[in-house]
Formats: C-alpha cells, sequence, structure tokens
C-alpha cells in the first residue's frame, strides 16, 4: 500500500546503501536546471521513517533549490531485503558505470543469499504447517550460475565478465582502504572508461609491480590497458622508460617466433608462451635485461637485430565483434590477449615479403 504527500526534503535521508552503490558525488547539474525549467518533480519513493528508496538525485536537487517541500510515495517493505530490491529495481533504467553495475550485483547477491536463508528456514519447520525434515538443497551447478545471474540483472554480459570486474571493485576498496588513492582511482577510470578486460589487466600488472619491492612503482602511473571498447591498443610508451614491465617482450634476449605460440631465448633456448605467459616469465627471470635501454646501434645492427629498435606507441582498431573472439583465442593458447596479439602481429609481420607485397 502506498500512501502520497509532501514533505520537507531536509526531512528525508538517504538510504546507507545508496552511496555505497552509486557514490556521493554524482553531478545533478542538469537535472538540477531541468527542475527549475519545468518547476516538477517525480515523487520520491520513501519509507514510513523517511529513508529514500527512490529519488535521491532528485532530493539533491530540491535541497539546492531549497524547495520546501516535494511530492513523495511512503511504501511498506516487509524487510531489509525487500526495500533493498526496490531501490535496486527503482534505479534499472539510469546510466550507471561498471563500477556501479558490480556494487549493485553485490547488493542482489546479499539479497538472493537472505532469501535462500529464509526459505531453508520455512522448509526446515520453524514456521508453522511445513514439514520439519525438508530441508533446501543447492546443487553445485546452481552455485556455478550464480555470477551470470548476476551479470544479466545489471546488464554486464557474462558472469566471467562480472567475476573479472567484481575483483577489480573489490582491489579498489582495498586500495583506497589503505589510502592508495591513485592506484584506486587508476583503476577505477580504467574500468568505467576503458573495458573490464584492461581493467584486469591493470590489475595484475598492479598485483605483480607490488610483489616485486625492486621495482619503481612509479611505473604503474604509465601503464596503458590494452583494450578499450572496439579498439585494440598494444602500447610501449616512451615516457615509462626505463622503468618497463619486466616481460620477455620487453627484453633484449628475445629473439625470433617459433609457431605463433613460442619464441626463441638466447640464453635459454626455446621457450612455449602456453605453459607461461611473456608477462610472468619476465618477472621470474633472472636474466631479463631492458631492450629499450640506451644503446649504440650502427645501421648494420638495426638490420641483424630489429629486436634492439625501441618499440613506438600504436594502436589498431578492430570492429567490436572480433574482441570476443580474440579472447577466446588467446585463452585456448594459454595466452594473456596481448601476450597473443603480440605473437600473432609480429608472426604475420614476418611473413610478409621484403619491400611489400608483389
Amino acid at each position: 500500500m502506498s500512501v502520497y504527500s509532501q514533505v520537507n526534503p531536509k526531512e528525508l535521508k538517504p538510504h546507507p546503501k545508496n552511496s555505497s552503490i552509486y557514490g556521493e558525488d554524482e553531478d545533478v547539474t542538469e537535472l538540477i536546471d531541468a527542475i527549475h525549467k519545468s518547476g516538477w518533480v517525480k515523487a520520491l519513493v520513501i519509507t514510513k521513517d523517511g529513508t529514500i528508496i527512490s529519488g535521491h538525485r532528485r532530493w539533491k536537487a530540491a535541497l539546492t533549490l531549497e524547495w520546501q517541500s516535494v511530492p513523495v510515495e511512503e511504501r511498506e517493505f516487509s524487510d531489509e531485503a525487500a526495500e533493498l530490491e526496490a531501490l535496486l529495481r527503482e534505479n534499472q533504467s539510469r546510466d550507471k558505470t561498471t563500477e556501479q553495475k558490480v556494487r549493485e550485483a553485490l547488493v542482489w547477491k546479499e539479497i538472493e543469499s537472505y532469501q535462500a536463508r529464509m526459505r531453508q528456514i520455512e522448509l526446515a519447520g520453524t514456521r508453522p504447517n511445513h514439514n520439519p525434515d525438508l530441508v533446501e538443497n543447492f546443487p553445485q551447478g546452481q552455485r556455478g550460475r550464480t555470477r551470470d545471474r548476476l551479470a544479466q540483472l545489471v546488464n554486464l554480459g557474462s558472469g566471467r565478465t562480472y567475476s573479472k570486474a567484481a575483483k577489480v571493485v573489490e582491489a579498489i576498496d582495498k586500495e583506497t582502504v589503505f589510502g592508495n588513492l591513485q592506484t584506486a582511482q587508476r583503476l577505477r577510470s580504467t574500468l568505467n572508461s576503458k573495458s573490464v578486460d584492461a581493467a584486469y589487466q591493470l590489475l595484475t600488472l598492479t598485483r605483480k609491480r607490488a610483489n616485486n619491492p625492486e621495482d619503481n612503482s612509479s611505473h604503474r602511473d604509465n601503464l596503458t590497458p590494452s583494450i578499450q571498447g572496439s579498439e585494440f591498443l598494444l602500447s610501449h610508451q616512451s615516457d615509462r622508460f626505463p622503468n618497463t614491465i619486466r616481460s620477455c617482450w620487453t627484453c633484449q634476449h628475445r629473439d625470433r617466433l617459433i609457431e605463433n605460440h613460442s619464441f626463441h631465448c638466447t640464453h635459454l633456448g626455446t621457450l612455449s608462451l602456453i605453459d607461461k605467459d611473456a608477462c610472468t616469465r619476465g618477472e621470474e627471470c633472472d636474466l631479463w635485461c631492458d631492450r629499450d635501454v640506451e644503446q649504440i646501434i650502427t645501421t648494420e645492427q638495426s638490420e641483424t637485430s630489429p629486436e634492439l629498435i625501441k618499440p613506438q606507441t600504436f594502436s589498431i582498431e578492430f570492429p567490436e565483434y572480433l574482441r570476443s573472439k580474440f579472447q577466446d583465442a588467446a585463452r585456448a593458447s594459454g595466452m594473456s590477449v596481448v601476450d597473443w596479439a603480440l605473437v600473432v602481429l609480429e608472426s604475420a609481420s614476418g611473413q610478409v615479403p621484403e619491400g611489400g607485397q608483389n
């Protein structure tokens, strides 16, 4: 049952979960302007104690405009889970960042866990007219589908994508707690403005650097994620030298590629990228040597040893539909997308006749 009335916005309070999901610093400038011009605002949905379920942005706009009253719809909710579900459903149509979608999914997970516990209690016979011998069972397969269901609820693609994004959001929160605000913001910006895969790659590289105290931590400021929407970016930024990522691709000892899945190391011989990716090998290898350090290269050396030439920043654009295919191909090869792409591109370039096409 709902009751409609007019309430002073100063008497209302935001739902505590709203800021944890959508943040506290949302820009409501355009909304303020629209409400000021129209003189009308859609009714806010609130609880009996004045907690806002839907309309937090409208509420902020009304406070800024110093309105003395706003229309509200007071609803009754059976419990906190019902309140949270209403809060999420009332925000289904709003534009959201990837981070906000992940945080919504985490709340949906809380709601589903609570509802599952209530069903177990009911079926266990703690309520009248139920067989106390009945206990709800959750098959392993159903648990495995949880992330797919959550991803679908918040329109975040596949369960795998949600899982990666959730790890990035978890890292953002941890870095914030520990006071690493620049790292947290870097992860957040990559996740929201580029892609989940780009943010996950940045997270992986950041963790590797954190586990290697000998590396300069400022290197992380210059990492360029490999995927941005429909753009496939393969970058080596000149401003990060000599703090290059420790990888076989950035090592002076890397020689020719072998059948798109291995390469020849001048010290260790043939190495497989399927067994271990180039970044992991570079981090673990005591023989790694930065190929981008300043060297005197003669014309003859540059012709016989092209790997000594400092790589330049460049990007290649592919249609969006190829993105998942690249990810699947890299996964099947046991490599990261960046390693797989570099292997394929370098192999293809080696097949082009000297002087270009005939």
